[in-house]
């Protein structure tokens, strides 16, 4: 008597049909996981400057002194400072700090002044983009809260893939509150 032997496992047909399926939903799912990616990217970059807005605003309240926020490429170096030319790019980082020397140009000066928080580069979206208003590269709250410097403000956050549905606004008034516009093209 003879016994039979059955083979467990795939055929070769089997096993490309697995792929060919496996091939296309990659193509339709990587792409989508990238947009995701991208959206992520940036609201988390929104989020934390629009935290810093209203940090300082409150600390400038409470403090009752000029709080500063201005971008920095030297934020998280031992002795931090404020990029001063009128290109400054945001995304590079920045710091924001108690004015308590008073001085007018509103630089940091670590003997004088309170460092409050420090922001690295973020450099996992397409970039920060102060688009309008005051002084290009510096906030400055009054203790009262409302803005001294860079009032009426805007800055736009990009997407890697630069699309217009990803970015974001942020806006911000000469009361110095913050708000994310749904407009990328006014901040009415």
């Amino acid at each position: 008597m003879q016994t039979l032997h059955r083979q467990s496992g795939m055929t070769l047909i089997e096993l490309m049909v697995a792929l060919a399926i496996l091939g296309i939903l990659l193509a339709i799912g990587i792409p989508t996981l990238r947009g995701m990616s991208e959206t992520e990217a940036v609201r988390g970059h929104v989020n934390t400057f629009f935290s810093t807005l209203r940090y300082a605003r409150s600390e400038a309240i409470r403090n009752r002194a000029q709080v500063v926020i201005c971008p920095s490429t030297s934020s998280e170096s031992a002795s931090p400072s404020c990029t001063t030319a009128d290109t400054a790019r945001w995304n590079q980082g920045w710091i924001v700090f108690i004015n308590r020397d008073g001085d007018s140009n509103y630089s940091y000066d670590e003997k004088k002044d309170t460092l409050l928080r420090v922001q690295g580069s973020i450099n996992s979206s397409g970039g920060i983009e102060k688009i309008s208003g005051g002084t290009p590269n510096k906030l400055v709250y009054r203790n009262t809260g409302i803005l001294l410097a860079g009032g009426t403000s805007s800055f736009t956050f990009d997407a890697t893939s630069t699309s217009d549905r990803q970015r974001k606004r942020i806006c911000i008034s000469m009361q110095g509150r913050a708000r994310i516009s749904a407009s990328l093209t006014a901040c009415t």
